[in-house]
């Protein structure tokens, strides 16, 4: 019967290569775990995030976003359709509105999902006749205040648990050169707080949300520099 014979077992050429191997093999493993838990966390997160209402006619979400020491906080922007943005067209409307929009269980059941809300108040960039530029952008400016707290008003009627709402005052819209329709100007947009850090500035990650997302959201770059009161460096909040 024939005698086996075995390959002699691996020689290092030194014991510094093989401590190099060994250390590249546990590191290997250990980045093919974490990458195993990161991306498991990505999809339970994405899993718990429900999908887009349908009155909301853009749905964005940016999450990680840091605030100036590090803490972090996630968010989701909805900009919801025509029928909101026609009941904010006018003064007259939100202060006679007696009939509120249907919110749909599906946009009822995101709302309640989120950590706080935030709404948007906006006016565009028409001034009434009579008045001084100045005079306007501050009557216009008191406009999206009212804008705000009308958003606010609706969705707390329509939330199914208590979440704090917050209303945020972007102000009056800048001129523009030949604009014929201003009305997606005043488009209503409400942000969910998804998440965040303890003790993460939220006005902070907010503001970082949107310029990192600039590029790929145009929506983000207008709500932040193209209004009198979203420029500065703190946002200007309704009480």
């Amino acid at each position: 019967m024939p005698t086996l014979t075995y390959p002699p077992p691996r020689q290092w050429r030194s014991p510094f290569h093989s401590m190099a191997w060994k250390m590249s093999t546990v590191g290997l493993v250990a980045f093919g775990g974490w990458l195993i838990f990161a991306t498991t966390s990505e999809l339970n997160r994405a899993a718990q995030t429900p999908p887009a209402p349908p009155q909301v006619v853009r749905d964005i979400v940016v999450r990680d976003a840091p605030d100036q020491s590090g803490r972090l906080a996630s968010f989701r922007i909805l900009l919801l359709s025509d029928e909101f943005r026609w009941r904010l067209s006018s003064f007259e409307q939100v202060e006679r509105e007696s009939e509120q929009p249907l919110f749909t269980p599906e946009m009822k059941k995101v709302l309640a999902r989120a950590e706080e809300v935030i709404c948007v108040g906006a006016s565009s960039e028409e001034i009434p006749a009579g008045y001084s530029p100045t005079e306007g952008r501050a009557r216009e400016e008191r406009r999206a205040a009212r804008r705000a707290d009308q958003i606010a008003s609706w969705v707390r009627s329509a939330l199914t648990r208590p979440v704090p709402v917050r209303k945020l005052n972007i102000g009056h819209h800048a001129p523009t050169s030949g604009a014929q329709n201003t009305s997606d100007q005043r488009r209503v947009v409400i942000i969910l707080v998804l998440d965040h850090d303890k003790d993460a500035n939220v006005d902070e990650a907010l503001r970082e949300a949107m310029l990192r997302e600039s590029r790929q959201a145009p929506i983000f770059e207008t709500l932040l520099t193209k209004y009198s009161l979203s420029s500065g460096e703190e946002f200007a909040w309704v009480p």
